[in-house]
């Protein structure tokens, strides 16, 4: 049994600097908020480990958004890696499919309490407390922008240390949400004998396994409502022979959805009433980013839109607390059975079938010209994961709510 203890903060997918390309349309009072937020959020993340005391500091993955880094994301981060020089704690870094080793790099030293995973090699790391090597720290970097190998398998223990931390930025063979990269099962995770796994990659937080505990801690800051909720890191700490982690929230801006239904008689009036108490609903006394979806509203879109500009146009961005209107779905309240439908002989069922069979690369197809277009492209970013499966269902919905309204009609 392991006499010693260790406390330390996993974090994952820190996307410094991202852009928020896709929200050129905001005020720019409001897009300097988002753009500061991914740096907010890191420095309350060397907050952390300081206050906490812990050991070190591991980060699997992306600490960039692009594989150029920016020469202010590069000197934020070595400030903070700083502070935590100063107070003795060390930080363990690979690079992920983001911040791939061979991207641009700009020539920017990191203090010597930072150890960096070099290649595409696994290696590992001595952490050493007290004149005793307590832990064994194992990872590897990428080196180009896609690793498709199962790179688990390089893992193997080096005796010597109390504790084997294994560092692995990729996703489980049968993740469908996200690209595939550095596949794993969690039964070779198991089968290695390490200690603790941290994982990177996967936004989402998640425990996958707690014998031995198998964790995504998810991205500091979410970016989208797909990123939605508290984001943060784990506080991680072995004593006693149990292992104990939870959140600590790091985020500055949090994205929130919420429903209003029963909005088939909404008046333009009471439209600023609806949007209003759905902003009351979820405020949370922190900066929010909202999206709304109003089931079985029918009036015009239009009325919505003008009531949300006027909303917004009155919130204060220097408050704590502002909520910000950035979407409104508009969802039919569904009055058939899908499966149903798609048995019969019909062209709906027909329609219903073929989307169920469509694949993501189909889809990425279709809508490449939009992204590879001179002037469009510098305003949007081409969707992958999630994104594609949402944007499917929204638009069978659409056909779907259009095509029976119309049979409906006709048949009347």
């Amino acid at each position: 049994m392991v006499a010693s203890s260790i406390r330390f903060i996993h974090s994952a997918d820190l996307h410094i600097d991202s852009l928020f390309k896709t929200k050129g349309n905001f005020p720019g009072e409001l897009l300097e908020k988002l753009r500061k937020s991914t740096f907010e959020a890191f420095d309350r993340l060397i907050d952390a480990c300081i206050n906490h005391k812990v050991d070190f500091l591991l980060i699997t993955g992306d600490l960039y958004n692009e594989e150029i880094r920016s020469i202010k994301a590069q000197v934020h981060l070595r400030r903070g890696f700083e502070r935590l020089q100063e107070k003795g704690i060390h930080v363990y870094i690979s690079y992920g499919n983001h911040d791939y080793i061979e991207g641009k790099t700009l020539p920017i030293e990191m203090p010597g309490n930072v150890h960096i995973f070099e290649s595409q090699n696994v290696e590992h790391f001595p952490f050493e407390k007290e004149g005793k090597v307590l832990a064994h720290i194992y990872g590897f970097s990428y080196e180009t922008r896609e690793v498709r190998d199962r790179k688990v398998q390089d893992f193997n223990k080096v005796e010597g240390a109390d504790y084997h931390i294994g560092m692995l930025h990729g996703s489980l063979d049968t993740n469908t949400d996200h690209d595939v990269y550095a596949p794993f099962s969690l039964e070779e995770l198991k089968g290695k004998g390490m200690d603790y796994w941290a994982l990177g990659h996967i936004h989402k937080r998640s425990v996958l396994s707690t014998d031995p505990p198998v964790l995504y801690p998810g991205n500091i800051q979410g970016r989208s409502r797909k990123e939605a909720g508290e984001k943060g890191c784990y506080l991680v700490e072995h004593t006693r022979g149990e292992w104990k982690y939870h959140l600590v929230p790091l985020q500055s801006i949090t994205y929130v959805s919420t429903s209003v239904s029963d909005l088939e008689s909404t008046t333009f009036e009471e439209l600023e009433e609806i949007l209003e108490n759905a902003k009351d609903k979820v405020a949370a006394g922190s900066p929010i980013m909202l999206t709304i979806t109003m089931v079985g509203y029918a009036g015009p879109i239009e009325d919505i839109q003008e009531w949300v500009e006027v909303i917004n146009g009155n919130e204060d961005f220097h408050s704590d607390d502002w909520i910000w209107i950035e979407e409104i779905r508009v969802e039919s309240r569904t009055t058939w059975d899908e499966e149903e439908l798609m048995k019969g002989s019909h062209f709906t069922g027909e329609l219903l079938r073929t989307i169920s069979d469509l694949h993501d690369e189909e889809v990425k197809q279709w809508l490449s010209p939009l992204f590879s277009h001179r002037k469009i492209s510098k305003y949007i970013q081409p969707i992958k994961g999630e994104e594609t499966t949402d944007i499917v269902e929204q638009a069978k919905s659409l056909l779907l709510d259009k095509m029976i309204t119309h049979e409906r009609g006709r048949t009347m």
